[in-house]
């Protein structure tokens, strides 16, 4: 999908994120074609495969949900809360017509009557895009081309070749700066240049020359247009950013200015250009990856100005498939089911998870005020402050750090701000208040409905350029099964959709709240202090607070994680990414050494621990949904989130009493870990 400014974009999160891997050693998957669950025929014992021992039974149970790609405890907790949500939609849209203009029931029932309006959607068609697609198609220059594709992003949020957007600084926390962010390059640089992915790239061409068609395109010529296209992403992925180059801050998130940006693409007047971004004031930058902006420059002549113009329109009738009539719908469902192995919703069921999603700060204030006890809360910020003061302690006794980076460590430690369950204002977003929707039978549309809520997000976010950053914000709603860790404002966030479930049940022992929400808890403060997160100090700066020989040390620990990481065979002949990976496994470990010390020695206390630990990452997915993370994925597959973490701690031979010869057993010197 191509990047969109929608609400506070371009926030550097580092997150616990609920798009998740599979497993750690290498099972052929269940006897159902497609789908890998990663067990063992038999049930094994917990020293050879913890994943396999604790989630044995579960996963022979468990089916994975229509118009998903995968199961988990994520999952799980999200069908339950997507099942709350839709009994506010169905009330909501029985009582459509009886509630006051803007009004969030209002809003609920006007969009989703919008939504599974077939005639209303069928006859809108595109229409009202064509204002955006005929300014890119009537361009008789690169700078009218240039232009027509600012107006596009600058008003709505959607790019395809240029994209520049408003974010917190990374350089300077308090303050929102101007940033260049990538080009939609479709499937991705790791899936272009992979051969071996060649399926998915007829699957995305497929699907590029019937959105051509359905735009009125000749066959034969929408699909000389398609190659074409391809072709252009082909060669901008080349010298674009890997995913594990985006991590390196010497790479990626370059600061420069309007001359140095200007001077990366020189057949383009860029003083109009700005003004169409709607981002006339911007001085300074940071650019996400300057080595695709220069290559982009290079293509911006006249020559290419053909091909440019079709990579736009196609990239625009991609993201906007879902919103326009039911051919271009179906199309998109058709790619979507094809290349991650999904089986579609239909369209009511679809519709309220799109309305949920779309509207997801009126649900917020719902969800939170119905369905999250405010005694969860105050229970998750306990453990939060004991893994606060562990976490201190753990630092004062570490060997290979000297005592001004522990200092330094400790002030970020001190300075980090916690929030849960729900923020105490919603001002934040106050600006979706008086984004209007309209039902069908009043004369709206579903893409007109969305096109009102682009507008304001975009706008909003535009007006914040060099503004102050609003550190109460939110950067994920209370419904959201997730956590994060936000270098930029140095603070941990657990949202109350993961403060329920495998995560935390109330009337669960210490030991599983520690196995479960504790790392969680574990996890994202660990974040702080990973090989990403480490380079922001306690104000959410990018700024070196390390001495050079401490960090020295911290680099040589963090390449012991990916040697250990880049050993371990998910499938035959497939192995974990250990450098891609290598923030999420620092913070699992982390998590891990964490909780199993505060739990203490009881072996029986260590267990409970340990399997509310791998119950949370059981996993079932489709082999094309294992295609895209094995390879796209900050984190490693789930079983290997269990299998690795817990056989790199030494609590766990303690609890299980794993002996050398064991499956598990991993020799002491070789259990990695940095905190």
């Amino acid at each position: 999908m191509s990047k969109m400014k929608v609400k506070r974009v371009l926030s550097i999160v580092l997150a616990l994120t609920m798009v998740l891997g599979c497993c750690g050693t290498a099972f052929a998957g269940s006897e159902d074609a497609g789908i890998l669950d990663f067990l063992p025929e038999s049930k094994p014992s917990p020293e050879d495969d913890l994943y396999g021992y604790v989630n044995f039974d579960r996963l022979g149970e468990v089916e994975i949900p229509m118009g998903y790609a995968a199961w988990d405890g994520f999952t799980e907790n999200d069908l339950e809360i997507s099942d709350e949500l839709n009994e506010i939609v169905d009330e909501c849209v029985a009582n459509a017509g009886t509630y006051e203009k803007g009004t969030p029931e209002q809003k609920i029932a006007d969009l989703y009557l919008s939504y599974v309006d077939e005639d209303s959607r069928n006859a809108t068609g595109i229409e009202p895009l064509h204002p955006y697609l005929d300014a890119i198609e009537q361009a008789g220059t690169v700078q009218e081309y240039v232009e027509a594709i600012a107006s596009l992003c600058g008003e709505l949020g959607f790019s395809s070749l240029l994209s520049f957007g408003v974010g917190t600084d990374l350089y300077d926390s308090n303050h929102y700066t101007a940033y260049v962010s990538q080009a939609d390059l479709g499937l991705g640089k790791e899936y272009l240049e992979d051969e071996s992915m060649s399926p998915y790239w007829d699957l995305y061409k497929t699907l590029i020359t019937e959105l051509f068609v359905l735009y009125g395109v000749p066959e034969e010529e929408a699909a000389e247009k398609t190659e074409a296209v391809f072709a252009l992403q082909t060669q901008l992925a080349g010298p674009s950013l890997s995913e594990e180059d985006m991590y390196d801050y010497s790479k990626a998130y370059l600061p420069m200015s309007m001359d140095e940006v200007a001077a990366l693409l020189p057949t383009v007047d860029m003083a109009p250009v700005m003004e169409k971004f709607q981002m006339s004031g911007a001085e300074q930058f940071l650019v996400e990856d300057q080595g695709q902006l220069e290559a982009i420059g290079q293509t911006l002549t006249e020559e290419n100005l053909p091909v440019l113009k079709d990579f736009s329109v196609a990239t625009l009738l991609k993201d906007m498939s879902s919103y326009v009539g039911m051919d271009y719908r179906q199309a998109a469902l058709d790619y979507s089911a094809a290349m991650n192995g999904v089986t579609p919703r239909e369209l009511p069921e679809a519709a309220k998870s799109a309305v949920q999603a779309d509207l997801e700060w009126d649900f917020a204030k719902i969800y939170v005020e119905k369905y999250f006890p405010e005694d969860s809360k105050q229970e998750v910020l306990d453990i939060v402050n004991e893994i606060l003061d562990w976490f201190a302690g753990r630092i004062d006794e570490l060997d290979w750090m000297g005592d001004e980076t522990k200092a330094a460590a400790k002030k970020k430690l001190d300075t980090m701000t916690v929030k849960i369950g729900y923020p105490d204002s919603y001002d934040f977003v106050s600006y979706l208040d008086d984004v209007e929707y309209v039902s069908p039978a009043d004369g709206g549309s579903l893409i007109e409905n969305q096109l009102n809520l682009f507008r304001a997000s975009v706008a909003y976010s535009n007006s914040l350029l060099g503004e102050e950053v609003d550190k109460t914000a939110w950067g994920m709603t209370p419904q959201t099964v997730n956590a994060y860790y936000n270098p930029s404002a140095n603070e941990i966030v657990f949202p109350a959709g993961i403060i329920r479930g495998a995560f935390f049940d109330p009337e669960a022992s210490r030991a599983a709240h520690l196995g479960g929400i504790g790392a969680v808890i574990g996890h994202e403060l660990t974040h702080a202090f990973d090989s990403s997160g480490a380079n922001f100090d306690e104000n959410g700066n990018l700024n070196m607070w390390w001495t050079e020989e401490d960090y020295a040390n911290f680099t040589a620990l963090q390449q012991d994680i990916v040697d250990y990481y880049d050993n371990y065979e998910v499938l035959d002949g497939v192995t974990v990414n250990g450098t891609l990976t290598l923030t999420e496994n620092i913070a699992d470990l982390g998590a891990m050494h964490c909780v199993t010390e505060l739990c203490g020695d009881d072996p029986e206390a260590l267990q409970e621990l340990f399997t509310a630990w791998a119950q949370v990452w059981a996993m079932k997915e489709s082999q094309e949904y294992f295609d895209y993370l094995i390879r796209l994925d900050s984190h490693s597959p789930n079983s290997v989130r269990v299998n690795a973490v817990v056989s790199a701690t030494d609590a766990f031979y303690t609890a299980y009493d794993v002996q050398e010869g064991d499956g598990m057993y991993v020799a002491p010197e070789a259990r990695v870990g940095i905190w």
